[in-house]
């Protein structure tokens, strides 16, 4: 008989067991409320926590558990990158604009390091650093661009020759990659539970299990449906990522949700997991459908999220090729069980840029396309200062219009064609300088 590496499998993610939420007093909706927060993950916490400092009534509302979409379900990867590469970006908003766009990435990670440092966030912080590993001997090239623009930006990078890449990780799986020392890890779960503490030391009210419908900008107020009743507040912030749906037909115009698996093995003896991980890094392939990696922050697993088709309603479908995934990368995993597997939803954007700003009195920090760690702490920031009316609330997102494109009304139908597409790139040749 086979060894089924899944037999006790459980959906919940990890992070999610091994968090501890302070105690969440009851409270529910009011008929008139000042401002209505959707999405009680980093975003909506992080905007309520400046919102409420600033003096305003905040309630957050989720359709789900308190943080139950992506904020503790992603792989805890703090980053200072942006999807676009500069030549692209300054054709469109000039040498000048591009930067600051680019700069963005770095200055949240700057602000992100801070507020943890300042607010004592005990959620695992931990300057790890980050490896990208070539997939294909042709990535270097794009790997070595990218990491040429990281510099430029500020950030440090190091070329990493294939001879090095058992500094970083014990695979064979790599042809070389790029090392980004200044890169770090957190807990997810632990810094949605160290939020709520915040928010709720502010008197920011929680409602969980409440789903916002109808949401409806009067001009002079937004109207909206909490669990069907109607309520009338002052502003509404979406802070919904991947998991915006039709509450708002204008916000649902403008996300695209993406999904990974992830998967953590069982508890192993430490002195294992650091001989795969001798740094304990992030690890990052290549590829357009990538994979990404680490130690947990308790030091005795590996946890392994992947991006492949995901059926919600069998998330088991896709334990094969996420598993096959895993070993192609540590073959030495083949006799350890997977203890928990999870999806979650990244909420991408036509722009492949995150966005901040108000759409009159909708205000939104959103779209991260798989960096949210650190820019949804700054952007909460920057979004809550603008509402407020103080300074300090621009960035150099400011400038990039949140546009739709025809026809799009928050589709699911184009994930398989997509992401088999990608499959096929991950397996040609380089098309030149970019890393898929």
């Amino acid at each position: 008989m086979s060894f089924d590496h899944f037999a006790k499998v459980s959906d919940t993610p990890l992070w999610r067991a091994e968090m501890a939420l302070p105690a969440i007093p009851a409270a529910h909706v009011e008929p008139r409320e000042d401002v209505v927060v959707v999405g009680s993950g980093y975003s909506g916490l992080n905007t309520a926590l400046h919102l409420a400092r600033g003096g305003r009534k905040v309630v957050i509302i989720d359709a789900g558990d308190v943080g139950h979409g992506c904020s503790t379900r992603n792989g805890g990867q703090v980053s200072s990158q942006i999807h676009r590469e500069l030549d692209e970006l300054a054709k469109e908003y000039g040498e000048d604009g591009a930067m600051r766009i680019l700069g963005t990435g770095l200055e949240s990670h700057q602000y992100f390091r801070q507020f943890v440092r300042e607010e004592a966030i005990a959620c695992d912080y931990a300057v790890c650093g980050h490896f990208i590993g070539a997939h294909r001997k042709d990535r270097l090239r794009g790997l070595k661009a990218f990491g040429e623009l990281q510099q430029k930006i500020g950030t440090q990078a190091e070329m990493v020759p294939q001879e090095r890449v058992g500094e970083f990780i014990d695979s064979s799986h790599y042809h070389g990659g790029v090392h980004l020392p200044d890169w770090a890890s957190v807990h997810p779960g632990k810094l949605v539970a160290e939020l709520v503490r915040l928010v709720l030391a502010e008197g920011v009210r929680i409602v969980p299990a409440c789903r916002a419908t109808e949401i409806e900008d009067q001009g002079d107020h937004i109207t909206l449906n909490a669990n069907g009743k109607a309520v009338r507040a002052e502003h509404v912030v979406m802070g919904t990522d991947g998991y915006t749906d039709g509450a708002s037909k204008w916000m649902e115009r403008r996300i695209v949700s993406l999904a990974s698996v992830v998967m953590a093995t069982r508890p192993m003896p430490k002195s294992e997991v650091s001989a795969l991980y001798p740094r304990a890094s992030m690890v990052y392939d290549s590829r357009m459908n990538v994979s990404y990696h680490r130690p947990t922050p308790s030091g005795d697993r590996v946890m392994m999220g992947t991006v492949v088709p995901v059926d919600p309603d069998n998330l088991a479908a896709c334990y094969p090729r996420a598993h096959s995934n895993l070993l192609r990368i540590f073959p030495q995993l083949e006799d350890i069980s997977i203890d928990h597997v999870w999806s979650g939803w990244v909420g991408a954007t036509f722009s492949h840029l995150p966005h901040v700003g108000l759409h009159g009195r909708i205000g939104y920090a959103i779209g991260y396309n798989g960096t949210g760690v650190a820019m949804s702490a700054y952007l909460g920031r920057a979004l809550a200062r603008k509402m407020l009316g103080q300074p300090g609330g621009e960035t150099g997102l400011d400038q990039v219009p949140f546009n739709s494109k025809p026809f799009f009304h928050g589709q699911t139908w184009y994930r398989r064609p997509v992401l088999a597409w990608h499959d096929l790139v991950d397996r040609l040749p380089s098309r030149g300088t970019t890393i898929g």
